[in-house]
């Protein structure tokens, strides 16, 4: 289980529910969820738009979180 389905699921959003909200289409966020996509290769503003939905932090939904050092670096 990926870090984004964990969070999505901890808030109760079934997929359909999340895409919507996050703006995003279901199938973009199925890919993620099921690893065909990594989310850490995830255009920025997709991640903001689903941390926005779901209302947590970046790292939250990351699956290596360190990858953010090269954005602070």
């Amino acid at each position: 289980m990926t870090n984004l389905q964990k969070m999505r699921k901890s808030r109760n959003f079934s997929q359909s529910e999340l895409a919507r909200a996050a703006k995003i289409n279901i199938r973009t966020l199925q890919h993620y969820e099921q690893g065909a996509k990594l989310i850490d290769n995830a255009r920025l503003n997709t991640i903001v738009k689903l941390c926005t939905a779901l209302n947590c932090n970046i790292e939250d939904i990351l699956e290596n979180p360190k990858m953010l050092d090269s954005y602070y670096n």
